[in-house]
């Protein structure tokens, strides 16, 4: 297992008795990323057994209520916790409202708790939002009524070498080392290059979608998922969806899924339900109907490792 992620809320404008507002808690190695941060998320985090002091970097899609007020207060908990820096990604607009959140709410100390904020324009392009010690994050912006990122995670590709190859060449470890310095090493006096010896094998890719209206932009993140979390606020009012600028399950089935099989997504989490459903057994239903058997619901507290 090299990480794993774990689901904290489910609903979408507001919450209801069995789902929380957005946030994801996503854990590679010995980081945590944090996506979206919506009232409840600590107490998700704690109900869910995670820690508050590995999140590193936190990335906000939009400004709407339900995706970004426990983030005052998640920042209030790791100045108590002695935190001493955190990044924070989003939209025009997030570093106001951390500004107010530090200075205006909680009077945070941000002497000891350092929190940059990087802030980013709307585009029509697939743009680089950081990178970490082995990965990528990216970002697009959606089709909502404000400015809107979809987020990707992206393992850098890694060298697998091929051990029939190693095995009958006889490298040793300082072969290795000259592979990774100079990409080639000489044995028995003939030179190898890397690519002789193996193939580089694409790393994991992860993507997180909401709020969002049918966009040609989400397309740009997906390609060759492992996993895309996307919304699915309504089942079948599609003239709400579009007024609402989100996605309802038949514009998810009829426009997005298709291309979705075609890109060679593998897993698809569907998330971000109206509170009008009480019961997703709609959704379920459809799902086996039209045997996506690729598609699964989201619930609040649902984890998965890769």
């Amino acid at each position: 297992m090299k990480g794993q992620f774990t689901i904290l809320g489910t609903s979408s404008a507001i919450p209801t008795k069995e789902r929380n507002h957005p946030a994801i808690y996503f854990q590679y190695g010995g980081e945590a990323l944090l996506f979206d941060c919506g009232e409840g998320t600590q107490r998700q985090i704690q109900l869910a057994e995670l820690s508050f002091f590995k999140i590193n970097r936190i990335f906000i899609t939009h400004l709407h209520g339900d995706h970004v007020l426990g983030l005052p207060g998640l920042l209030q908990t790791l100045d108590f916790h002695e935190k001493e820096n955190i990044k924070i990604f989003g939209p025009v607009g997030v570093k106001e409202l951390v500004e107010l959140s530090t200075t205006r709410c909680f009077y945070i100390n941000t002497e000891k708790l350092k929190v940059e904020v990087f802030e980013f324009e709307e585009t029509n392009t697939l743009f680089e939002v950081c990178k970490g010690e082995n990965y990528t994050i990216k970002g697009v912006f959606l089709n909502h009524n404000v400015p809107c990122i979809g987020f990707s995670f992206e393992e850098n590709p890694r060298f697998k070498f091929d051990k029939k190859k190693v095995k009958s060449l006889g490298l040793k470890a300082h072969h290795f080392k000259e592979l990774e310095k100079k990409e080639f090493t000489t044995v028995g006096g003939k030179i190898f290059k890397k690519e002789e010896l193996g193939s580089w094998q694409k790393g994991f890719k992860w993507c997180y979608i909401t709020d969002t209206y049918y966009s040609e932009n989400i397309f740009l993140l997906t390609k060759d998922a492992d996993y895309v979390i996307i919304e699915c606020t309504y089942f079948n009012e599609d003239e709400l969806a579009e007024r609402a600028k989100h996605l309802s399950f038949n514009i998810f089935r009829k426009k997005i899924y298709p291309v979705f099989q075609e890109q060679g997504v593998k897993k698809i989490i569907l998330t971000h339900f109206s509170r009008r459903y009480k019961d997703l057994t709609p959704f379920e239903e459809a799902i086996k109907k039209y045997r996506m058997e690729n598609v699964v619901l989201a619930r609040d507290l649902l984890n998965f490792t890769f």
